[in-house]
């Protein structure tokens, strides 16, 4: 989640793009689109960042305390650059 102007905490949406997906811009779009008809506004990403790749561990699972930290420090390792 980001923090916003007034102090409250925004979802952030995290995402890795298949090749051929298309433009970076219109994927965003879609996707907001897409969260939008089925969610309440509260909970749709107010932000979608791409990422090369996800971090996870031995076993598959997603790191979501280093997507955490990194959002925070806007620094992301190699293998999880933002785009």
């Amino acid at each position: 989640a980001l923090l916003d102007e007034t102090g409250l905490e925004r979802p952030l949406a995290f995402v890795v793009l298949r090749e051929g997906s298309g433009a970076v811009a219109e994927v965003a779009e879609e996707l907001r689109e897409f969260v939008r008809g089925r969610l309440p506004g509260y909970k749709c990403p107010c932000e979608v960042r791409f990422l090369e790749a996800l971090p996870k561990t031995a076993t598959g699972k997603i790191q979501r305390f280093l997507l955490r930290e990194a959002c925070r420090r806007r620094h992301f390792p190699r293998g999880m650059k933002c785009g």
